[in-house]
């Protein structure tokens, strides 16, 4: 008994021991609530020490790279005035831009079978009137989209990743080797101007440095020389001339281009694999995502969301990749500012069939409720937002109506849309503004960056 006592007492003294070396248990920290940032500012004090994303898509006529240049510059100009904030070298800092990378999984990379050229038969059989689109490894290797990674540094430690997609050279092969130099029988050629269409087609992006540049000479490959067509006459007069190469031959062959099989096949995929090498999977639990698309990137922004719509030549690693990616960007996603969208113009492409484009809302609400922990019940609060914005001077941008307010409210998904105009340009007497101006100008005009940078409502 005495035996059994002692164990006993020695037992409790050793217990107590541990216990008092032990240190004392704590519950897990839960993670930190997330908040929906309505704005820049608001996303960087959410973000901390994590990254905010700008995701960048450019719209139709891009003549080569930098097409987010004009809106950065616009950030640290404003940055002190509307966010309290300075950009690390003051307002006129130029951007640094840490790397470039391509489209190079599925469709886009080098088919190895015996004969193929390097091309996947798909790409190889594309045909423009019965002639090949991209005729050889070099050809398509070139047309790959790609996406430049810029940072933006703040004065208090903060950066801003901006991540411009490009997706422009998919087109030039269509564009440079068979309606360019046939429009040079016709109108004649667009002399005098700071876009030098011809030019662009026999260099395609001339003066880039820091990075890899892929290049084809469109114009040889589409069996003329620059020369040849350069000492060919203008037959329409100089404003017509403008109009017909500038806006409807450059431009508005992109969204042609955009809503038909040359988008499904090939710009969307490329767009999706550009948003996977943006995304870092779990950076942090506060990471935040904007995205600013212009005109026809605000379409091909949310066809290329929609999950449904993988490159079916990916492996199913890839697929796999990607749909974590994409979880995790529309996880992260607050906002998206459309500037001169033509989402309404290019959604009459999609008639007849059961679904608009436009069902990734309802996939960007879900994931943002969850990531919210907003539940199943009633929707009180918008979980995203999209803000359009559109000059009513500018020829190539729509008001996003009642068919998208739909998503705002019950039973709606949540995703509220906000329709903003502004004035780009001058007006002449009331006649006539600028239409160039009036559609390139977003960027730089003080009410939209404040809206992007502040919040506030014009």
């Amino acid at each position: 008994m005495r035996m059994t006592l002692a164990l006993l007492a020695a037992s409790s003294l050793a217990i107590a021991a541990a216990s008092a070396q032990a240190p004392p248990q704590t519950p897990p920290q839960a993670a930190p609530p997330v908040r929906q940032a309505r704005s820049l500012a608001e996303a960087l004090q959410i973000a901390g020490s994590s990254s905010v994303h700008i995701l960048y898509i450019h719209g139709i006529g891009a003549t080569g790279s930098g097409d987010s240049l004009e809106l950065q510059h616009s950030i640290c100009r404003y940055a002190k005035k509307f966010m309290g904030q300075e950009c690390d070298g003051g307002a006129n800092q130029n951007p640094v831009r840490l790397g470039r990378e391509y489209a190079q999984d599925g469709i886009f990379a080098r088919d190895n079978a015996s004969g193929s050229n390097g091309l996947n038969p798909r790409v190889a059989g594309e045909r423009y009137m019965g002639h090949p689109i991209w005729a050889s490894w070099d050809e398509w290797h070139a047309s790959a989209p790609f996406v430049d990674h810029y940072e933006i540094r703040l004065r208090d430690g903060q950066n801003i990743l901006v991540d411009e997609l490009n997706w422009w050279p998919l087109v030039l092969a269509v564009k440079c080797k068979f309606m360019m130099p046939d429009e040079t029988q016709l109108a004649g050629r667009l002399t005098g101007k700071a876009d030098d269409y011809l030019d662009i087609c026999s260099r395609q992006e001339s003066g880039t440095s820091g990075v890899e540049v892929r290049s084809v000479d469109w114009i040889k490959a589409g069996g003329y020389t620059l020369a040849e067509l350069d000492a060919r006459p203008n037959r329409a007069v100089v404003l017509n001339r403008a109009g017909k190469v500038g806006l409807m031959d450059w431009r508005f062959s992109d969204a042609v281009l955009g809503v038909g099989p040359l988008a499904d096949r090939y710009i969307i995929p490329g767009i999706q694999q550009l948003l996977v090498k943006c995304v870092p999977l779990l950076e942090s639990h506060s990471t935040q995502f904007i995205t600013v698309t212009h005109s026809l990137g605000s379409y091909l922004l949310f066809a290329s969301l929609a999950l449904e719509k993988r490159d079916p030549t990916m492996s199913a690693d890839e697929a796999a990749a990607f749909k974590d990616h994409f979880r995790e960007l529309l996880e992260h996603l607050d906002s998206a500012y459309l500037i001169a969208n033509q989402i309404p113009l290019l959604e009459m492409s999609w008639l007849g069939n059961a679904n608009t484009r436009f069902f990734a809302f309802d996939q960007w609400s879900d994931a943002r409720r969850a990531f919210l922990n907003l539940g199943d019940g009633p929707i009180t609060q918008p979980v995203g937002t999209v803000v359009a914005w559109s000059d009513p001077n500018d020829l190539l941008t729509w008001h996003l109506g009642a068919d998208f307010q739909q998503w705002q409210t019950p039973p709606g998904s949540g995703i509220k849309v906000v329709n903003h105009r502004v004035k780009n340009a001058t007006h002449w007497f009331w006649l006539f503004e600028n239409p160039d101006a009036a559609h390139a100008n977003y960027a730089r005009n003080p009410e939209v960056v404040r809206a992007l940078l502040k919040g506030d409502q014009p």
